[in-house]
């Protein structure tokens, strides 16, 4: 679980470094490796089980998050500009981690990575039923409606 907590922060660094490159941000990408430098050195020096409570403390923090984001979506009846193809392959990688984490005992971040389960699960949900329409389209709509 620790392999794979550590893979995806590479992925997700890695983006987040090309873009700044790509953006033409180069003062923003030397901040992003001095804050990621710093924040690895901390993080290796840190025991996993202060690592554990402190993810599970941030629990009600992403729970008051998502819950938001889902309210947001129902509230516009529209799930905005995430991508069907992101949700998907978000939920994939949720449902993946959590089962190699089942398969091999390794409870410690369960709670978290449910969580996230369950509210990728929610957004699928709410992408299916409420559809990404764009505003170009209502207005299309309402005026064949209308004729």
């Amino acid at each position: 679980a620790v392999v794979s907590t550590q893979s995806t922060g590479i992925q997700v660094f890695t983006c987040h470094a090309l873009a700044r490159y790509y953006l033409g941000e180069t003062s923003k990408l030397y901040f992003l490796f001095a804050l990621k430098a710093l924040v690895a050195a901390g993080l290796y020096a840190t025991s996993l089980s202060t690592l554990k409570v402190g993810l599970n403390c941030l629990i009600p923090l992403m729970i008051y998050n998502k819950t938001r984001m889902a309210y947001a979506h129902y509230k516009f009846r529209s799930t905005g500009q995430l991508s069907g193809a992101t949700l998907y392959l978000q939920f994939a990688q949720f449902s993946g981690r959590l089962c190699t984490s089942l398969m091999a005992k390794a409870t410690g971040f369960l709670p978290v990575m449910v969580m996230n389960w369950v509210f990728q699960a929610v957004f699928i949900a709410q992408f299916v039923y409420y559809g990404n329409i764009n505003e170009d389209t209502k207005t299309t709509d309402t005026v064949k409606k209308t004729e």
